[in-house]
């Protein structure tokens, strides 16, 4: 299992686009945003080093600062539009959202590496579970580079 500081180190060596993270004035702004007072620490660990875009790790999601910052209005929307699905889950924060029918969200902001779902629009339950932050980037990162980006065997 690759840490952030691993997948974030692996995305530059690798390429596929711009790696950068947000700043602390970004972090501050998308708390105020969200309305929280903090983020788990693992998921800032995500921000800080990959949070304004992160080469081909997560393409095409809408889950990167500054576009994240109208998450809580998108995800509003989302769910008031999902008929026949499951309404939001309280106390859950969405994080993510990708092509407008697709959001991911963490269950317990508390906890430093939180369990993350998949919900895909009108089903009835959660597409997916990973059991924390971590293991839901290792597997996006996979998916974006390749089991053996993950690995360590490289070219």
């Amino acid at each position: 299992m690759l840490t952030v500081d691993e997948i974030a180190r692996r995305v530059r060596d690798l390429g596929g686009g711009p790696v950068r993270g947000v700043d602390a004035d970004g972090l501050r702004r998308l708390c105020e945003s969200w309305g929280v007072e903090r983020l788990p620490r693992v998921y800032l660990d995500f921000l800080s080093q990959l949070g304004v875009s992160a080469g081909e790790l997560l393409r095409g999601t809408d889950g990167f600062f500054p576009e994240i910052l109208s998450l809580p209005e998108d995800v509003e929307e989302f769910f008031a539009e999902d008929e026949g699905g499951m309404p939001r889950p309280p106390g859950v924060l969405v994080f993510a959202m990708h092509q407008g029918y697709q959001v991911y969200w963490m269950t317990d902001v508390t906890v430093p590496d939180p369990e993350v779902v998949l919900y895909t629009e009108r089903r009835p339950e959660p597409l997916m579970t990973w059991p924390s932050f971590t293991h839901f980037l290792n597997a996006e990162f996979e998916l974006s580079y390749g089991s053996e980006a993950c690995s360590g065997v490289i070219g």
